[in-house]
Parts: structure tokens; C-alpha cells; sequence
């Protein structure tokens, strides 16, 4: 199961970085948050993106810094 939430992760990471910057680059920023505010939803990729949207006010400042330039999916 932890493998498979670091892949759902990395996937995530990589989904909302923009092409410029490396995967470990884009990856950091995010991941603690995942884990600690949305983790009942790894690893679907997906819903931990809309949870760390939701949840923009509890997530780290640098977390929120990458959210600032993505949107999220409409469903």
C-alpha cells in the first residue's frame, strides 16, 4: 500500500508540475500535506489533488505556492 501511495504521489506530483521543473523539484512541496491532510484518499491522485484544493488554508505555504498555479479538475 505505501508503494502504491508513493506512486499515486509522484504521478500527482508530476501531473501539477509545470514542464520547467524536475519531478523532485515539483514533488516536495506538496507531499507531507498529502499525507497528513488527505491521506484517507491516497492513492487516487485525483482526490488527494481536490482535498489539498479544499484544504488550501491548512496546507504549508510552500504547498499552497504550487497549488497557486494550477486549477483544479472539474467534475
Amino acid at each position: 500500500m505505501k508503494i502504491h501511495a508513493a506512486v499515486a504521489l509522484t504521478l500527482f506530483a508530476l501531473a501539477c508540475t509545470p514542464s520547467t521543473a524536475t519531478a523532485e523539484e515539483g514533488s516536495q512541496p506538496c507531499i507531507q500535506d498529502a499525507f497528513s491532510i488527505c491521506g484517507q484518499f491516497i492513492p487516487d491522485r485525483e482526490r488527494v489533488a481536490a482535498c489539498l484544493f479544499t484544504n488550501r488554508a491548512k496546507v504549508s505555504a510552500a504547498c499552497r505556492s504550487s497549488l497557486a498555479h494550477f486549477k483544479p479538475s472539474a467534475t
